[in-house]
């Protein structure tokens, strides 16, 4: 890796799918190397990580790049809404591929129907149809209407229009992310999208030039993006993939790295002149699978109420926080990231109090919900409970969380029948998505407003119903309908009044069982001025950075 670090650009040609850039010695690149995780997969219609995210955000161009949560234009000049505010209309600038080819209002067009498209396969549908309402996505989605139905058109090459099918209040028509995304590209690759950089397009501020998997990703700015001369300032980022920590923390100490993205807890010490701080807007939960796989025991269980209480309430979630990661922070309900409430400088979780579970658990109520479970089920003891799989990440953070929630639920309830079920992040998602699990262990983004966690679980959203099949985790007719009304209630106190009442019923049917909201902390090296990692906008936002070495 000391080898890797110590080349140099003296002439370099760097490629990206069909585009190019070069840098000559002359011109003294300034270089940031960083310790993270990863892409899953470049695949753009397909990706469902944030991992994914930070690649995309470096090296496409955005209708509206978002920078520490405020989205300004990038790729539109100028827009406007109707009255109805419902169709929004967007002229864009003449910008083109890393290659010179011109890129067009149907490439960021294609970008959304692309992932609308009922053969794509893609998790990412349901954003377009229950965060925005786009008009006709959902008929499109399920093959009920065609393409030329769906309220995304290009009506020629610089103008793209967006038509929602209700006004949608927590959208201001310029916060929603939507890059480029070539349909002949994506036709010529074929299977092929996005698993090395030549399979991969590029528009943004960066080229991405190389993937070692499991090893490094190299990126080289782009000159001819739109804002090359004024933002992204760095000309080459190389992300090494995170080892284990001690490996990590050795390398950044010794120079080889300018930030440690993930700084593990042991180490906080070692780093503590060089660390930051950044909370996530994302919880932690216990996802139950209420069909079970299929098996009607275990579905029957796992839809019980009384069981899912009494998993919640066996929970000691500070003891358990403090064991496994005394960086995040436990919670006991869903909004407890630091989302504003009834204005924009107050707490949601503060204006709205609610009734849950005690932080620290309640060991004789968690005894009696399963005893009642037991009597509802028609079992004399828990040894006739059939067996149950916890779904995870194969990581040691995962791996403990595991181990400890199963032994709570052991010690307190006499539980013997949850087995932990490791497995890489790719297969882990894939299980959890074809729900081939029975209890999994999620991270679930809570975004800047409630709406966007709320509409997870609607019925058919995007987390409740994973597949489109119309297989809900959860389903209640009075959440959907204070759902529907928040989002087209603009008064914003009303609104989030709404979301209050909606996050109660959440809170007394328990679908999930909320464990701890997280938070990183990111060593950063003396002279690195400008980095910011944005868990909102699922984004490493390099755009000011400068390395003083």
């Amino acid at each position: 890796m000391k080898k890797l670090m110590a080349l140099t650009l003296a002439a370099a040609m760097a490629v990206c799918g069909t585009g190019t850039v070069s840098v000559t010695a002359e011109e003294q690149p300034t270089e940031f190397t960083m310790i993270a995780t990863q892409p899953n997969t470049l695949n753009m219609i397909l990706s469902a990580s944030n991992l994914d995210s930070y690649c995309f955000y470096l090296t496409q161009e955005m209708l509206f790049r978002p920078y520490n949560g405020v989205y300004e234009p990038e790729v539109v000049d100028t827009w406007e809404a109707d009255d109805t505010n419902t169709v929004y209309t967007y002229h864009l600038k003449e910008t083109s591929w890393a290659d010179g080819t011109p890129i067009t209002a149907a490439d960021f067009a294609y970008f959304i129907t692309s992932r609308l498209d009922p053969n794509s396969g893609s998790s990412n549908a349901a954003v377009y149809i229950d965060t925005y309402h786009i008009l006709n996505a959902a008929a499109y989605n399920s093959g009920e209407c065609e393409l030329s139905e769906v309220g995304v058109k290009a009506l020629d090459d610089l103008t793209l229009e967006i038509t929602l099918d209700q006004p949608v209040a927590d959208f201001d028509g310029t916060n929603i992310e939507v890059y480029p995304l070539s349909e002949a590209f994506v036709q010529e690759q074929g299977e092929a999208l996005g698993g090395t950089p030549e399979n991969y397009m590029c528009s943004g501020p960066y080229v991405l030039t190389e993937w070692v998997f499991d090893s490094y990703l190299t990126y080289e700015k782009n000159p001819g993006w739109i804002f090359a001369e004024e933002q992204f300032p760095t000309d080459k980022v190389t992300m090494i993939q995170a080892q284990d920590m001690n490996t990590s923390v050795s390398m950044f100490e010794g120079g080889e790295a300018d930030v440690l993205l993930t700084v593990g807890a042991d180490y906080l010490d070692i780093l503590q002149d060089s660390l930051t701080y950044y909370p996530f807007s994302a919880i932690r939960a216990v996802q139950l699978n209420v069909y079970g796989q299929g098996d009607e025991a275990k579905a029957a269980l796992l839809s019980n109420k009384n069981f899912r209480m009494a998993l919640s309430y066996a929970i000691d979630r500070e003891a358990v926080n403090h064991a496994v990661n005394p960086i995040d922070t436990a919670i006991n309900r869903y909004m407890s990231a630091p989302m504003s409430g009834n204005q924009p400088d107050s707490l949601f979780e503060e204006d709205y109090p609610v009734e849950t579970v005690p932080m620290n658990g309640d060991a004789d109520a968690a005894k009696e919900y399963l005893q009642a479970a037991l009597d509802e089920l028609g079992y004399a003891s828990v040894d006739e409970l059939p067996e149950l799989s916890y779904l995870c990440f194969e990581n040691e953070d995962y791996r403990l969380m595991g181990e400890t929630l199963v032994s709570q639920w052991n010690q307190i309830l006499g539980l013997n029948n949850i087995t932990i079920e490791l497995k890489p992040i790719p297969d882990a998602i894939q299980q959890m998505m074809s729900y081939q699990y029975d209890m999994y262990y999620t991270a679930l983004s809570n975004g800047q407003t409630p709406s966007e966690f709320m509409n997870y679980w609607i019925t058919g959203g995007s987390v409740n119903d994973v597949t489109g099949s119309g297989m809900s985790l959860f389903s209640n007719e009075e959440y959907d309908s204070l759902i529907a009304q928040a989002t087209t209630e603009f008064d914003r106190e009303k609104r989030m009044s709404l979301y209050a009442q909606a996050e109660q019923i959440l809170l007394d049917e328990a679908p999930l069982i909320m464990i701890n909201t997280s938070g990183m902390y990111t060593a950063i090296a003396d002279g690195v001025e400008g980095f910011m990692y944005n868990t909102y906008d699922s984004a490493i936002e390099l755009n000011h950075l400068v390395v003083n070495r």
